[in-house]
């Protein structure tokens, strides 16, 4: 098999997108019986399956990817993904407050008014560069298994409107 580069899909991600890998099994001519004999007696085949299924499921997620966002309970850090550059702003929270980004997901004008009236002054940070040598993709997935999610962009834009 080319080289792989993401990792495989564990079981239970496997699970979430089962109706697709069927159907890719079935495009490669891999009824549910074959399948259940290749598991058997051939396992090494087998995977080999589920990691070039997993290889498309992640390429093409990955190619949708716009915004980001990585919530630590007292850094909140955004991305958006262009064609050549990832770009990323943040939130840093330093003293005693209410605000835990890991349990709540206030809009950003109710988070800024929270803060606010908490009297802690938020550390807005910021910075840009150019993708690992691997490539977007792979410079994605590795911010994606750190913990970052898909995100609609609206804590970006509004940090970087800050």
């Amino acid at each position: 098999m080319k080289e792989t580069k993401f990792r495989r899909l564990r079981r239970d991600e496997l699970e979430e997108v089962k109706s697709q890998f069927v159907k890719y099994l079935a495009v490669n001519g891999i009824d549910a019986k074959s399948w259940q004999d290749m598991k058997e007696k051939e396992p090494s085949r087998a995977d080999g399956h589920i990691l070039q299924f997993s290889q498309t499921v992640y390429s093409g997620v990955i190619e949708k990817v716009k915004y980001l966002v990585h919530r630590r309970p007292n850094d909140l850090r955004t991305y958006k993904t262009n064609a050549d550059k990832i770009y990323m702003r943040g939130v840093l929270l330093d003293g005693e407050t209410s605000i835990d980004f890991t349990k709540m997901d206030l809009s950003p004008n109710d988070m800024f008014a929270r803060l606010k009236t908490e009297k802690v002054t938020p550390k807005i940070y910021s910075a840009e560069r150019d993708y690992i040598p691997v490539g977007r993709d792979q410079d994605i997935f590795t911010i994606m298994e750190s913990g970052a999610l898909i995100d609609d962009g609206e804590l970006f834009e509004t940090l970087a409107s800050l």
